[in-house]
């Protein structure tokens, strides 16, 4: 009886095994057409960004004719149009914006509402913040202190000099900045500073800084620019590590 049912069984596994056999083909099959096709999405979107990159260039690298801010909003609205390409940014990042930022600052440094933006796509999505505080020093040479909402670029700056950077002198200067360059802008839209850095303890800066350069991590797709960022969460939990057992003794 045991070698009946035993037979059965048998006859049974044989008379299904060209199915699983197909079956496994399908998956295969599915899962290298699924990452063939992906292969050839992160292709075109990387050849789109050559383009891009080309046609920023040549926005940045062309006579203006005096029409430098006509240039900077075509400019603009491309980025707006990049950035907004959410397929491709999840595929390929947002290693552009640090060129945009360069260009329109360049063509238009008034241009405040493209600028506070571009400074905020950099740092939090490009994952450049170091960048994006050099570039705004740069910028603010430039910009109209009564431009709209200039006193913003300030705040911005600060920011990341606070959460990034870690460097509370630099942030404290760039707070205090802005609140001058509010007065003199008389716009009430940009809010005073309310940010009493002096009251924020080592510990809790660099538990921020955690959680800030964190929250750019998901943004990155570069891996050499993930390693670097991680190695700098990796430190400052080092750091915090050693000041609570400081706190300790």
């Amino acid at each position: 009886m045991p070698s009946l049912t035993l037979g059965k069984i048998t006859n049974y596994l044989s008379a299904i095994a060209p199915f699983i056999c197909l079956a496994g083909i399908v998956v295969l099959q599915s899962q290298e057409y699924k990452k063939s096709t992906q292969e050839l999405e992160t292709a075109n979107y990387l050849r789109q960004e050559q383009a891009q990159a080309r046609k920023i260039r040549y926005q940045g690298q062309t006579p203006t004719l005096n029409f430098d801010n006509l240039i900077a909003n075509w400019t603009y609205l491309n980025f707006v149009q990049y950035f907004g390409d959410e397929p491709a940014r999840q595929t390929i990042g947002y290693e552009l914006v640090p060129n945009y930022f360069e260009t329109i600052s360049k063509l238009d440094p008034n241009f405040t509402e493209a600028s506070l933006r571009l400074a905020i796509a950099n740092s939090m999505y490009a994952g450049y913040p170091e960048q994006t505080v050099t570039m705004m020093e740069q910028l603010l040479e430039l910009v109209d202190p009564k431009s709209e909402q200039s006193a913003a670029l300030w705040t911005s700056k600060g920011l990341d000099e606070l959460l990034f950077l870690g460097d509370k002198k630099a942030a404290t200067n760039s707070y205090e900045m802005a609140d001058k360059w509010r007065k003199v802008s008389n716009n009430s839209n940009v809010a005073e500073s309310e940010i009493d850095i002096t009251k924020i303890s080592e510990l809790e800066l660099k538990e921020a800084q955690i959680r800030a350069w964190s929250g750019v991590l998901v943004h990155v797709k570069d891996m050499k620019r993930k390693t670097e960022i991680m190695e700098k969460i990796n430190i400052l939990k080092l750091e915090i590590s050693a000041l609570q057992e400081r706190a300790q003794d």
